[in-house]
């Protein structure tokens, strides 16, 4: 028995990196899990990749963007599945450069997915959690979000504005059994970071180099603490962040 046998999981930036990966954790323990990308083609290969190993999932495009494609996909779960009880919050962008010379409409659009886009999926998805009995919602922040960094302002306020709409989230939910935290990943290896590192050729070594467990992260590093804190082994835990950077942090 799955810890997720039963269930419904929704995925938004699913894709690829670490929504991938948890897609594809969320299925190997029992969850029925619906994939919504931007990128439709990898989207459908995702899906394909767990039907083919014995899952089920769907691929539902979404534009965390528009508040009604949100709503379009939670009734779209709720006409399949009838249920939905976890959520990992997880689409967003990369925003580079000073605050000088980033134009307006750059920083505003990275806000726009990454903490927009979260409002818009936890306001459509906490009808049918409340529905449901319960459930998670799990926002995709960073530990850029816990501290600043040069380059990255657009980026790291909007993953510091997701702890405050997590804490609300805990307080809205918490009467229907629905739990609300943040994930904060350090340098984790995906598509995304990608750019970055071949902007930068020292990058990955210097942040290998001021990580006490000297590796970057693998996307299934995150894949495993969000498992954790959507299943019932984190019942009692709400309104509150991991920090997953192989401890980063605790020599910054």
């Amino acid at each position: 028995m799955g810890r997720f046998d039963g269930t419904v999981a929704w995925v938004t930036g699913g894709a690829s990196g670490i929504g991938l990966a948890t897609a594809q954790r969320f299925a190997e323990e029992g969850a029925r899990v619906a994939i919504s990308d931007m990128n439709k083609e990898a989207s459908e290969e995702a899906v394909a990749a767990i039907t083919g190993g014995g899952g089920e999932a769907v691929s539902i495009p979404c534009d965390v963007r528009e508040l009604s494609q949100c709503v379009d996909t939670v009734r779209a779960i709720d006409e399949r599945w009838g249920r939905l009880d976890s959520v990992f919050a997880n689409a967003g962008i990369l925003g580079v450069g000073l605050v000088e010379f980033v134009e307006e409409d750059d920083f505003l659009r990275v806000l726009d997915v990454n903490l927009n886009g979260v409002f818009r999926t936890a306001k459509a998805a906490m009808p049918l959690l409340k529905r449901s009995g319960g459930g998670a919602i799990v926002m995709t922040s960073s530990v850029e979000g816990l501290v600043g960094n040069m380059m990255l302002a657009a980026y790291s306020t909007s993953k510091t504005a997701l702890v405050g709409l997590c804490r609300s989230l805990a307080h809205e939910g918490g009467p229907f059994g629905v739990r609300a935290t943040c994930i904060h990943p350090g340098y984790i290896e995906t598509p995304m970071t990608e750019p970055v590192a071949a902007m930068n050729p020292d990058f990955k070594n210097e942040w290998i180099a001021k990580t006490p467990l000297g590796r970057p992260g693998k996307p299934s590093d995150v894949a495993a603490v969000v498992a954790f804190l959507c299943s019932p082994d984190a019942a009692y835990v709400t309104g509150t962040g991991v920090v997953v950077d192989g401890g980063t942090l605790a020599i910054r």
